[in-house]
């Protein structure tokens, strides 16, 4: 039997609602299989591990996601201009920031990733993947959720560091 997962939201208006997270936490594949690996091949390219850094950034790998998802969507081997990768990462960016509004519209009011619940990263994370799987990238596909946890985690770190920007 299937255990259902529920999270009380108290918006910023003081009313409750529940929301059912069976989808987003307990069938983490509810939208299609997960294949994709947290750091593609194209994202290593220049890249030196160090000690203290083994894995390429986040703008890296997420750049190497979109040429991935677009190569498969349009059924070639030719990169996609780095311009217009650039412009998609720009969006996914900018619907991440929705994402993050819904969030506070929520109540979320975490500043940093690890003051939230596993079930509340799923549920928010996989909101993100609908909202970029409806833009016409399918990122539910990656292994983990990784690409929207990254995106909202440099979501929340922006933030913190435009806040102590405007705090000096």
């Amino acid at each position: 039997a299937l255990t259902r997962t529920f999270l009380i939201i108290i918006g910023m208006d003081g009313t409750g609602r529940v929301v059912d997270m069976v989808n987003a936490h307990c069938r983490p594949n509810f939208m299609g299989e997960r294949s994709i690996v947290a750091t593609l091949p194209e994202a290593r390219v220049g890249f030196v591990p160090t000690a203290n850094n083994r894995t390429p950034s986040s703008t890296a790998r997420i750049n190497a996601l979109i040429n991935y998802l677009w190569k498969k969507k349009n059924r070639t081997e030719e990169d996609l201009p780095m311009r217009l990768v650039k412009t998609h990462r720009m969006q996914f960016k900018a619907l991440t920031r929705q994402c993050r509004a819904i969030m506070k519209h929520d109540g979320v009011t975490a500043v940093f990733w690890n003051d939230m619940s596993p079930q509340v990263i799923s549920y928010y994370s996989s909101k993100l993947e609908s909202l970029i799987t409806d833009y016409g990238f399918p990122i539910y596909q990656c292994n983990k959720r990784w690409a929207a946890t990254l995106l909202l985690q440099d979501a929340m770190k922006a933030e913190r560091q435009v806040a102590l920007r405007n705090s000096r």
